[in-house]
């Protein structure tokens, strides 16, 4: 009867240990998605403001 039991916290065990993989993988990709986005924006701020300081040179 004890094996059966260990079988079952193994079995437990194990799925927790898959669940907990699936979170992590998950949030990692949201950061790298969130930070990505900051990288564009950040791009984007800085194209905006460099063609700004050419067009205020020839005007």
């Amino acid at each position: 009867m004890k094996s059966n039991w260990i079988k079952y916290v193994f079995i437990v065990f194990i799925i927790g240990i898959v669940l907990f993989s699936i979170f992590k993988i998950r949030q990692d990709e949201e950061e790298k998605k969130q930070e990505l986005e900051y990288a564009n924006n950040q791009q984007q701020k800085n194209t905006e403001l460099t063609l700004g300081i050419a067009r205020a040179r020839y005007d």
